[in-house]
């Protein structure tokens, strides 16, 4: 959930993510082409605040797959589609909604459309497609940058709020 949550990922891609994606030297997170519902390789830049726990859950993981073990697709949307009802919540959601809430709160939050098109693992349209093939890394990582400040500030508001006071 986590992952899904903070890089607004398709299920997919966390479900069939191994190790060997994750260069946290460089700083990046790519997806092949084969865990790509777009058959495209997508890009993300690790924001710096997860990599300690990224490394851990490594250490935990014994294997080669993100989440310790391949999941099945029906696992994955079976244990998703009734997590609304585990967090009590009222109103029905899926995992797919996380990706529209990242999609709509970055463009809220001033984030280029593009960037968070090229987030999400979507192909820009048009002539853009052909003849564009930067993959914004500065961009994507200033976005997810900006995400994660907004989701500390949800999570943690009184302590944010103290802060804001002392300055």
């Amino acid at each position: 959930m986590k992952l899904l949550i903070i890089f607004g990922a398709r299920t997919q891609e966390i479900r069939l993510s191994t190790w060997d994606e994750w260069d946290f030297e460089q700083g990046f997170w790519t997806i092949p082409k084969s865990h790509s519902k777009t058959d495209a390789v997508i890009i993300r830049p690790i924001p710096v605040e997860i990599v300690s726990w990224l490394l851990e859950l490594k250490s935990m993981s014994g294997n080669e797959y993100v989440l310790g073990e391949l999941k099945s697709p029906e696992a994955v949307s079976v244990q998703g589609g009734k997590m609304w009802k585990r967090l009590d919540h009222k109103d029905k959601w899926t995992l797919h909604d996380l990706r529209r809430t990242l999609a709509t709160k970055l463009n809220d939050l001033g984030v280029a459309p593009h960037v968070v098109e090229q987030l999400l693992g979507h192909s820009l349209g048009g002539v853009m497609a052909i003849y564009n093939r930067s993959q914004y890394l500065p961009e994507k990582k200033a976005a997810l940058d900006l995400w994660l400040d907004r989701l500390d500030l949800l999570i943690n508001p009184a302590d944010n709020v103290l802060v804001m006071k002392q300055h």
